[in-house]
């Protein structure tokens, strides 16, 4: 199991240097948009793409913005998350849940490829099997590894059956695209789902070309007749192409630009009502002696301004908590934690044997400007009580060995929490602890275990109650700021909807 997730770690940290590339120098050229108005059909959605995508494998392709963009238009899964996070049928017409381990799904009928042929249950079948092809190599392959069987009950009816509890298991439905049997050997440049829009066209570092798909099972929903993907990975420039109305829709904007954006009457702002997302230091407890004493983590957390870190570096956008979790997940807890106190902080760190101060380094990665700005916030704070933290600046892959080989004193790392269990955050970021700075932590540990397979939900809360106070109180992890979800898009583009998760879907979409 530990094997498991951190091979998702890796899955993890290549997901987040992608989903943030939008926020690296660019070193390519971007189209320009020019300085003149255009028009565009009404029937015709444009979108900023912040890189090439040069396959659309959804078992493999593990990019951000080719999830969320094409992800949820061209595929389909057996349900999606609405923007509460509750889960809603697609490929699905419902389900239930006869005991704790089973799922029995019941499958919309009539349900067409994008090549005519009509979506069985064999195709369903297939494609959870095929997450657990080896060979596959699947970044999906994780959320599924509890699958002991799969059984067709009849043409519109599969049942699955899981080895353990899974408490995320419906979460997981949402991310996994059902795809054709036997088609899966073209995937990577001939994509067929059963979405509302199907391929057309990929012209490399230019754009891609969706189209209406019109024998889509509620294509009667679907205004759009084509939606263009243009690769414009440079931000000023997908600023600059929707102020033109070259482009109708960005994602990932940043918060420099926000007022931008505002000012103009012919875009609009959209932000999710909470975001999965969730920037935070972990903390190497086991590496640097002071920090497995909770006065000092206490004495340090009075020192971080997070309310600062929120106005400078994402412009009142983000949401400051002490919870681990983020606020759209279940069970999340309101945490008093320590609020911004420097007087406070130093009259704790005064108690400890560390009165007189110590050093330690902070690893970030060089390609996020934000985490830098976080990074010298924080720094000049722990100054002020005697504490000189060093910023460490590094590759990505020098990043991601130090993160995966627990080697830090305390790293930056920004985890885009998919779906609204915390089953998930736990396995992939505190699960992964019990060898290093949790280690001394056995309740929490053993309660992580019980929170992924306990089914009485007032049993859950409180195990996941008790985790947030645990986390907080000994900070093996530090949350900094629950990200936002910012995206622009011209003022009469409506019906776009997007979950918390950063899910994307356009099926409702119009222009006009």
């Amino acid at each position: 199991m530990k094997r498991k997730w951190k091979l998702f770690a890796v899955v993890l940290a290549i997901i987040m240097a992608f989903s943030l590339a939008g926020c690296a120098p660019n070193e390519s050229t971007p189209t320009s948009p020019g300085g003149e108005q255009t028009t565009t059909p009404s029937d015709t959605l444009t979108i900023a793409l912040n890189g090439d995508i040069d396959e659309f494998n959804p078992f493999t392709n593990q990019t951000l913005y080719f999830i969320n963009t094409m992800g949820y238009n061209m595929y389909e899964s057996l349900l999606h998350l609405d923007e509460n996070l509750k889960p809603v049928g697609d490929l699905a017409t419902s389900w239930e849940q006869p005991d704790p381990q089973t799922y029995i799904f019941h499958l919309r009928e009539g349900v067409k490829f994008h090549n005519g042929e009509t979506m069985t249950a064999e195709d369903v079948k297939f494609s959870f099997e095929y997450t657990q092809d080896e060979t596959v190599a699947s970044w999906l392959a994780t959320y599924f590894a509890d699958i002991s069987s799969i059984e067709i009950v009849d043409e519109s009816t599969i049942k699955i059956s899981l080895s353990k509890v899974n408490n995320a298991f419906l979460d997981s439905c949402a991310m996994l695209k059902i795809v054709k049997k036997g088609t899966e050997a073209d995937l990577k440049q001939k994509p067929i789902g059963t979405g509302a829009f199907k391929f057309v066209s990929w012209t490399p570092n230019d754009r891609i070309v969706l189209e209406k798909f019109d024998d889509y099972w509620d294509a009667d929903k679907v205004k759009l007749e084509k939606i263009e993907l243009r690769v414009l990975p440079d931000k000023s420039i997908q600023i600059a192409n929707l102020q033109s109305n070259t482009i109708q829709f960005m994602d990932q904007v940043p918060v420099v630009n926000v007022d931008t954006i505002k000012s103009n009457s012919a875009l609009q702002l959209i932000q999710t009502e909470g975001s999965t997302s969730t920037s935070l230091f972990e903390v190497g407890r086991h590496n640097c002696e002071p920090f497995s004493d909770p006065t000092v983590m206490a004495a340090m957390g009075y020192a971080l301004d997070k309310e600062t870190i929120n106005e400078v570096v994402y412009n009142n956008y983000g949401t400051v908590g002490w919870s681990p979790y983020p606020t759209s997940t279940k069970y999340y807890k309101e945490e008093e934690g320590n609020p911004y106190n420097i007087e406070k902080a130093k009259e704790l760190l005064a108690t400890t044997k560390w009165a007189d101060g110590f050093e330690f380094d902070l690893c970030i990665d060089s390609a996020y400007p934000d985490w830098e700005k976080i990074a010298v916030i924080y720094q000049a704070d722990l100054e002020k009580i005697g504490i000189k933290m060093n910023i460490k600046k590094a590759e990505f892959s020098e990043w991601l060995e130090t993160y995966l080989n627990r080697t830090y004193d305390m790293i930056l790392n920004q985890y885009p929490m998919v779906g609204s269990d915390p089953a998930t955050y736990n396995g992939i970021i505190l699960a992964q602890l019990v060898d290093y700075q949790t280690k001394d932590l056995p309740e929490l540990n053993e309660l992580i275990t019980q929170g992924a397979s306990e089914t009485d939900e007032a049993k859950r809360a409180e195990i996941y109650g008790k985790i947030q106070d645990i986390v907080v109180e000994y900070k093996p992890v530090i949350n900094i700021i629950e990200d936002p979800r910012l995206y622009a898009a011209a003022a009469n583009l409506k019906g776009v909807e997007i979950n918390p998760a950063g899910h994307i879907f356009l099926k409702n979409a119009t222009l006009g």
